[in-house]
C-alpha cells in the first residue's frame, strides 16, 4: 500500500520510529515524502543522509519538494556567486546565508563548498513539485491523490511558474470544491491557530495531528515544533492512500509523556493529558474524512 508522510524538518527520531511503524504493519510498503528534510528540527544532517540514501524516483521510499528545499535551491546560486568573486580577489561580502539553519549545518560539518555542497543541490533539484497517484482502496473504489508539498492550483498547467510557486507556498485553510482529486499535503502546521481555531469549530480539527479540509489532508503535525506545544501532541504524520488509517510515531500517552519536564514522575499526567486532548479535539470523527471514507467506499 501507499503512505504519505508530512514534513519532518530534522526530526530524525520520530522518523525512525514511525517508518519502523509502517514496515512492520506492511514491509511492502510505497511511502511518499511531502518534502520539507531540513531545517528547524534536531537531527537535520541525520534526516539528510537518510533521504539522499533511500529516496528514488520509483523507488520505496519517494518524495515531492519542499518550499525549504527550494529556498536552498535558490540559496545555493547567489553562493555560487559569491565564491567565485572570493576566489578570484574580487569580493569582500559576506557569505550569503539561507533563510533557515542549513547554512549553519553545512557550516559545522565543514561543508561550505561548491564541491561538498553539490550532492545537496542535486538532490533538492530532482525532487518534483507535485505527483498524481491513481491507487485502489482497499474498499474497491479508485481513488486520485495529488500529493504535493503546499498546494495545487487546478487552473494552472502543471509546469508553470505559476504551478510551482503554489505547490511549494501556497496555504489553503479551508480546502477546496471538487474533490475527485484528493490533495495530500503538508507546509502549513495543523498547529497554527490561523488553521485549527475556524477548523476546529467547522471541521473537526485536532491540532498537531493529520486535519482534514474538503477533498484535502494536511499532514504537518509540527513535529519540530513539539518542545514548545505542551498542549498539542505535534505529531510526525502519515496516512494510508488505501485506507485512510493514520500512523503516529507514539500513541497520544507516549507523546504527551515526552513533553512531561523530569520532576513531574507521575505518567498519570501525560495519560490524563491525553484524554483531555482527546476529549476536546477528537469527539468525533471530522466531516470531511467522513465524506473521503465514503467516497473511497468505506461508508
Amino acid at each position: 500500500m501507499h503512505y504519505v508522510i508530512g514534513d519532518v524538518h530534522g526530526c530524525f527520531d520520530e522518523l525512525m520510529a514511525l517508518l519502523s511503524k509502517i514496515d512492520a504493519a506492511d514491509e511492502d510498503a510505497t511511502i511518499i515524502f511531502v518534502g520539507d528534510f531540513i531545517d528547524r528540527g534536531p537531527k537535520v544532517m541525520e534526516v539528510l543522509a537518510w533521504a539522499m540514501e533511500h529516496i528514488r524516483p520509483l523507488g520505496k521510499y519517494q518524495a515531492v519538494r519542499g518550499n525549504h528545499e527550494q529556498l536552498v535551491i535558490e540559496w545555493f546560486g547567489q553562493f555560487m556567486i559569491w565564491w567565485e568573486e572570493r576566489t578570484a580577489g574580487g569580493c569582500h561580502l559576506p557569505m550569503p546565508k539561507t533563510h533557515y539553519d542549513f547554512w549553519q549545518q553545512m557550516a559545522y560539518t565543514k561543508q561550505l563548498s561548491p564541491g561538498k555542497l553539490t550532492p545537496y543541490i542535486q538532490f533538492f533539484e530532482g525532487l518534483p513539485f507535485s505527483r498524481q497517484l491513481t491507487v485502489q482502496s482497499a474498499y474497491g473504489r479508485t481513488m486520485t491523490y495529488r500529493i504535493v508539498h503546499a498546494w495545487y492550483d487546478v487552473q494552472e498547467p502543471q509546469d508553470s511558474e505559476k504551478q510551482h510557486f503554489c505547490n511549494i507556498w501556497e496555504r489553503n485553510y479551508y480546502g477546496k470544491a471538487h474533490t475527485d482529486e484528493v490533495f495530500i499535503h503538508g507546509h502549513t502546521p495543523t498547529i497554527v491557530r490561523e488553521y485549527y481555531v475556524p477548523g476546529m469549530f467547522i471541521f473537526g480539527d485536532a491540532p498537531g495531528m493529520a486535519c482534514y479540509r474538503p477533498g484535502a489532508v494536511n499532514l504537518d503535525g509540527g513535529c519540530c515544533f513539539s518542545p514548545y506545544y505542551n498542549n498539542f501532541p505535534c505529531m510526525l504524520c502519515a496516512l494510508c492512500l488505501e485506507t485512510l488509517e493514520e500512523i503516529y510515531p507514539y500513541t497520544l500517552e507516549e507523546r504527551f509523556a515526552q513533553k512531561i519536564q523530569p520532576d513531574m514522575t507521575d505518567q498519570a499526567d501525560a495519560k490524563q493529558m491525553a484524554d483531555e486532548y482527546l476529549g476536546r479535539y477528537r469527539k468525533k470523527t471530522p466531516l470531511p474524512r467522513l465524506k473521503l471514507l465514503k467516497q473511497m467506499g468505506a461508508v
